[in-house]
C-alpha cells in the first residue's frame, strides 16, 4: 500500500499497485520522489526473524534485506506499507510509528470527526 500527498497536507489516494507496473513506485526507487509514507515502518523482532527472506523477497521499495541471517530494515527506503508483515511466517514483522513521517491516515478518527462536526452544524 502506498500514499501519496496533496495540498494542505492531506492524503487524497491510497493504491495498492505492484511495482512492476506502477511509474510512481518505480520513480521512487529511482530517487524521484513520488509518494508519501504511511506514517509507519517496519520493525523485525531479530529473536523470531529466521532469515527466510521472504520479507526481502516481497518488499516493493526494496527496503529489507538479509544480513547475517537476520531481515534489516532501510528506514529511508521503507514506506511503511505493510506487505512484508504480511509475508512473514514467522510474525516477526510489525509496523510502528515513525518519526519524522507524516501523520498516518486513520480512518476511524476521521469518521469520527466528521460524525462530531457534522452534529454540531
Amino acid at each position: 500500500m502506498s500514499f501519496k500527498e496533496a495540498m494542505l497536507e492531506r492524503f487524497y489516494a491510497i493504491c495498492n499497485c505492484c511495482s512492476c507496473c506502477c511509474g510512481a513506485m518505480q520513480a521512487q526507487r529511482n530517487g524521484i520522489e513520488m509518494l508519501c509514507s504511511s506514517g509507519f515502518i517496519a520493525q523485525i523482532n531479530t529473536e523470531e526473524c529466521v532469515g527466510c527472506g521472504m520479507c526481502e523477497k516481497h518488499c516493493q521499495f526494496h527496503a529489507i534485506q538479509i544480513i547475517e541471517k537476520k531481515a534489516v530494515v532501510d528506514t529511508a527506503k521503507c514506506m511503511g506499507c505493510g506487505v512484508c508483515q504480511g509475508q512473514c511466517a514467522k510474525q516477526a514483522i510489525s509496523l510502528a510509528r515513525a518519526d519524522g513521517k507524516p501523520e498516518p491516515l486513520e480512518i476511524e478518527k476521521l469518521l469520527e470527526q466528521a460524525s462530531s462536526s457534522s452534529q454540531h452544524a
